[in-house]
């Protein structure tokens, strides 16, 4: 193995480590389910009801307080789908909770930390794999701690969303492209990417897209089986859980980003943190628009390579996406669209265009804001 990536990846961990244990001690009372950010109001299974949860003051909570409950149901057995806000979409995403319970054998006792590991795992990998791309583009291997830096692996470690596994994904896809005899890992993380969250077949879709441009049928064909077990597993739970109603798609192209940029910020601003929160989510919107705008310049430009064509595959998703909460603030947006940042950044590093960090850059502030909050708890010693 690489031992520079490996110990750029190791010291990703452990900071990634070092603030869960922060979390946890200083915001949550050394409750680990505390990290899921469940909600005041919440009704849950009485299984983890009562001393089994820490629950946030925040009435809804976040939707890791849902991954949590696919992790302690994984085949949905056990009635937990009831306490889930949309079952079909949360079970759908299996990949991490499903390690988890794999892992930890159906242990309750043990499943919130198993779940946690993982996602630790999973900061290792992205890190190793994005330490490596910059070694293989003459940029430092420290650039690989740069990957606790991508929204959906900051607001990850802060909610356990499952966004984070996707992220070291993307990043595992393109450096495994670029390494000869890793054809292995390519399609491994293909089957695996639509499991952990359903935009994962976006990558599946570019890697048949730019095969196909390349007339390698062989690894289009390959590529297009890596979706099968995804399907699979979506059937199963279509037939147990109720129909997912959620009127995902746009009226018109980009109907829900354009619709968020005309209506703005709708959250009070009555401190000077709201004032900023506010002011961050217009500049992290902006980042999204520009992001848009860089994919479709590379189409223009006729630059058609895995990288191009997996922006420009994210780009047309966020097209058809016209959800209003989706596009609503930092930590939603910046996690859906992360693989388009993530491979605008590799562009960046591979091309020395520093424009195409900008979108990344953009989103940061907002969720720097949000982890600033959560510091300034843990020495308050209360949420």
């Amino acid at each position: 193995m690489d031992q520079k990536a490996l110990a750029v990846a190791a010291i990703a961990v452990l900071c990634a480590a070092a603030w869960i244990v922060l979390n946890v001690a200083g915001n949550y009372g050394g409750h680990i389910s505390g990290v899921f950010y469940t909600g005041s109001k919440r009704a849950l299974p009485p299984e983890l009801d009562g001393s089994h949860t820490y629950r946030v003051k925040d009435e809804t909570g976040y939707d890791g307080q849902f991954y949590r409950l696919v992790a302690h149901d994984p085949l949905i057995r056990r009635g937990f789908s009831a306490f889930v806000d949309n079952a079909s979409l949360r079970w759908r995403r299996i990949g991490v909770p499903g390690l988890a319970a794999i892992l930890s054998f159906g242990n309750d006792g043990v499943v919130d930390f198993v779940y946690v590991a993982i996602l630790l795992a999973f900061v290792m990998l992205g890190a190793y794999w994005l330490a490596q791309y910059a070694q293989q583009q003459q940029w430092a291997s420290a650039w690989g701690l740069t990957f606790l830096l991508i929204p959906a692996v900051a607001v990850s470690l802060d909610r356990m969303t499952i966004d984070l596994a996707l992220a070291a994904l993307t990043i595992g896809l393109v450096q495994s492209s670029a390494s000869p005899g890793r054809r292995w890992a390519i399609y491994a993380i293909l089957c695996a990417a639509p499991l952990v969250r359903e935009t994962g077949l976006l990558l599946v879709g570019a890697w048949n897209l730019y095969s196909a441009m390349r007339r390698d049928w062989r690894a289009t064909t390959l590529g297009a089986a890596c979706a099968v077990p995804a399907v699979i597993w979506w059937i199963y739970v279509y037939g147990h859980t109720p129909p997912d109603g959620t009127p995902w798609f746009s009226r018109y192209p980009f109907s829900g980003i354009i619709g968020r940029t005309i209506q703005g910020v709708q959250a009070p601003v009555s401190t000077l943190w709201l004032r900023a929160a506010s002011a961050f989510e217009e500049l992290a919107l902006a980042g999204i628009w520009l992001a848009l705008v860089l994919s479709f310049y590379l189409v223009w430009k006729r630059r058609f390579g895995l990288l191009e064509i997996t922006a420009v595959v994210f780009a047309l998703f966020a097209a058809t996406l016209g959800k209003f909460d989706i596009w609503e603030s930092a930590y939603a947006a910046g996690r859906t669209m992360s693989p388009l940042l993530i491979v605008l950044g590799l562009l960046a590093l591979r091309d020395r265009k520093p424009l195409f960090l900008f979108p990344l850059f953009l989103v940061l502030p907002r969720i720097a804001l949000q982890y600033e909050a959560q510091v300034r708890e843990v020495f308050r010693g209360k949420i």
